[in-house]
């Protein structure tokens, strides 16, 4: 699964996706906010995009697949950061159709209304239910009364656990309720004082210590030695190991003791907040120990993000579960994954006609240098498939920069193209833009002795491309802020010159947005039509296409619903894995180049172009209302990109070209224009279509 767009903080979790009766994997990157799915087949796990879209947008900070209305059919529990709480969405799917949710509300007596968080009734009325932003609560049954209880870090110091029963089998006979109490701010009588420091039967202060940490926090309950009552594996954000506290009182009196490292063999050791999931990964019936970091962002140089999912077998049983450790990097291992911050480009190293891969890295876990990893494309031009060769291409890791971003272009105006990379310097943090000339005139022939520095000095963040955009032959710089501005710098000197002068700092009325940021940049032509668009990446992990970016009448709008959505039959806009980093290359030798897309996660996406000649020669384009009552607005969506102008039924020019961005509703507003007859003429492929409206 090479393209399947690697993993960093994975929540896992297990669901029937496809109704076929075996548990597929549903994964939540916290760290780029997306969701992955992998379906099951009888022997593997295979990465299925298509049900992506099928969860609620608004998860955010954790997610956990617990059934608890016992349908049969696993709810979805999430943190809900605009109220501050924990929202739950039941699983509404009907047999034969596609995975739906509904979200739960809950009453409020106080002020006979409804809220979206869970409730529970505290000391002194109904609270929010409040693990922290950054906490994984434990949602299981831990009384043994068949359903599901809710127990939680508390928000503030001290830190000891929250305890929910749910009383819906008591009150209603049934477990299909949510009805919660807190029974106590100390279950377990334990107090966490630092990283596997704990005070048992009283608190840090009396211990002689204090509570340093006040991050986020994990729980887990499992019975590992089937005594009958919920055994607790804990971890903290500051802490690189994963704690269990076994139970020696009762499933209703809980009662904490003492404190290990686990598992026994092979202890979990990450560099921070390792968080525990227990799941049946093999279909062997037994449930398997999962470990994969909760961070929201690489936090120290020497974390190894390309194997930050553990994977416990159980070679025990359910009621005596033994956890053995089989690999590091699950699922990981099956697609290209660099850590973390992949940034890709092509080019044909080799001459040999087609197109091979290299990967920029923020920083190795060995030596703290960024690289850029080689992958040979040992395919054909129109069937392409790589092979590693290389994880320090050019010995990139000698210049001792981290954060290195590459890309081909011909830098010193000689006629070919050479390896350009913006790098930090591990010294000072400094970020320069270099370039290795080429010395080669087929296959390319650098070395990192021949680095020059070209002074230019982009932000840390920044994205830097390098491509002719006055075609003038000399190479400008189009550079993405992380304020979501787009700078053109052009180059005033000749060709292999350096030269660069800031243009225009909102270019493409692309300024500073709070709504945009991280922007990174590509170009291609995309359709085929001898004009260039422009991509551009956001922190959203989402692309959007300004069609023929040249053009400066109009300057073009950016086109955000890209990427086809099977299930749903719709075009729309993506998470392709946090911040990403788009590039354009002709990979199965068409006419139409796909987009590579590399991101915050350390793996790959490759987008395929849809083949448009199988469109019909004349667009297919919708206008209503049609007549229209003159000073409304008129709605126009068309089955690709189209340019669109009004004019009288005398010919008449009324207004400018306007672009209309293929599968999608444009509301045009008309104003100062009289009732009549008018043609609205559009363009596309270079071919003009003329359709007629009415104003009344």
């Amino acid at each position: 699964m090479p393209w399947s767009g690697g993993l960093n903080s994975a929540q896992i979790n297990t669901l029937d996706l496809n109704a076929d009766k075996l548990d597929d994997l549903v994964i939540y990157d916290k760290g780029v906010g997306k969701i992955w799915t992998f379906l099951r087949t009888k022997t593997s796990y295979q990465y299925s995009p298509e049900f992506e879209s099928l969860f609620p947008s608004t998860i955010q900070s954790f997610i956990l697949l617990r059934d608890y209305n016992c349908d049969g059919k696993k709810d979805l529990f999430t943190f809900n950061n605009t109220i501050n709480g924990v929202s739950v969405y039941q699983n509404t799917t009907m047999a034969g159709q596609k995975l739906s949710w509904q979200q739960v509300k809950f009453y409020l007596p106080t002020t006979n209304t409804y809220t979206e968080i869970l409730l529970t009734k505290g000391f002194s009325g109904m609270v929010n239910i409040l693990p922290g932003f950054d906490d994984i609560p434990n949602i299981a049954d831990m009384d043994g009364d068949g359903d599901l209880d809710i127990l939680n870090m508390r928000f503030v110091n001290p830190s000891t656990a929250e305890f929910h029963k749910n009383f819906s089998m008591e009150r209603y006979g049934r477990c299909d309720s949510l009805v919660f109490e807190r029974q106590t701010q100390r279950w377990g009588d334990f107090e966490e004082c630092s990283c596997g420091v704990i005070a048992f039967g009283e608190n840090c202060t009396t211990t002689g210590g204090r509570t340093e940490h006040t991050g986020g926090k994990a729980l887990l309950t499992l019975d590992l030695d089937s005594d009958g009552d919920q055994d607790v594996l804990y971890s903290e954000e500051k802490c690189s190991s994963l704690y269990l506290l076994p139970n020696e009182g009762t499933s209703t009196d809980a009662l904490m003791k003492r404190v290990s490292n686990f598992p026994f063999s092979n202890p979990v050791a990450f560099p921070f907040f390792p968080s525990p999931f227990l799941e049946d990964i093999d279909l062997d019936g037994v449930k398997d120990l999962l470990v994969s970091t909760n961070l929201n962002v690489r936090t120290v140089f020497n974390t190894d993000l390309s194997q930050s999912v553990w994977l416990y077998k159980n070679t025990g049983s359910n009621q005596l579960p033994n956890f053995t450790l089989t690999k590091k990097n699950f699922l990981q291992e099956e697609m290209i994954d660099v850590g973390d911050n992949s940034v890709p480009t092509f080019f044909d190293y080799d001459a040999d006609g087609d197109q091979d891969l290299f990967i920029g890295t923020f920083t190795s876990a060995t030596d703290y240098t960024g690289r850029i990893i080689q992958y040979d494309n040992v395919g054909t031009a129109s069937t392409p498939s790589f092979r590693f060769v290389t994880d320090d291409f050019a010995f990139i890791s000698y210049l001792r920069l981290y954060n290195i971003k590459p890309q081909f272009a011909d830098v010193n105006g000689d006629g070919t193209f050479d390896l350009a990379f913006t790098g930090s310097r591990l010294v000072d943090g400094t970020t320069s833009l270099y370039f290795l000339p080429n010395k080669g005139k087929e296959k390319i022939d650098i070395t990192f002795t021949e680095m020059i520095n070209t002074n230019f000095n982009p932000g840390y963040t920044e994205n830097v491309l390098l491509t002719d955009v006055n075609k003038d032959g000399a190479i400008d710089i189009l550079i993405g802020k992380s304020t979501g501005a787009l700078q053109y710098f052009e180059n005033s000197g000749p060709a292999g010159s350096f030269n660069f002068v800031l243009k225009n700092s909102a270019y493409l009325n692309l300024g500073i947005s709070t709504s945009r940021q991280n922007l990174s940049i590509a170009i291609g032509d995309l359709d085929a039509d001898g004009n260039e668009e422009l991509i551009t990446g956001d922190q959203h992990g989402e692309l959007t296409i300004f069609n023929n970016f040249k053009s400066t009448n109009p300057v073009p709008v950016g086109l955000t619903d890209v990427i086809y959505d099977s299930l749903n039959n719709l075009y729309s806009a993506k998470n392709l894995g946090g911040r990403v980093w788009p590039t354009v290359t002709n990979l199965f030798n068409t006419n139409k180049p796909a987009i590579a897309v590399g991101n915050t996660a350390g793996g790959m996406y490759i987008l395929k172009s849809d083949d448009s000649d199988i469109l019909p020669d004349e667009p297919v384009i919708i206008i209503s209302p049609n007549p229209l009552p003159v000073g409304e607005k008129l709605n126009i969506r068309a089955d690709r990109n189209v340019t669109m102008q009004i004019f009288s039924s005398l010919g008449q020019k009324i207004s400018e070209p306007q672009f209309i961005p293929a599968y999608q509703s444009y509301d045009l507003p008309i104003q100062n224009i009289s009732a009549g007859l008018y043609i609205v003429r559009f363009t596309a492929s270079g071919k003009n279509f003329s359709r007629k409206i009415v104003l009344q």
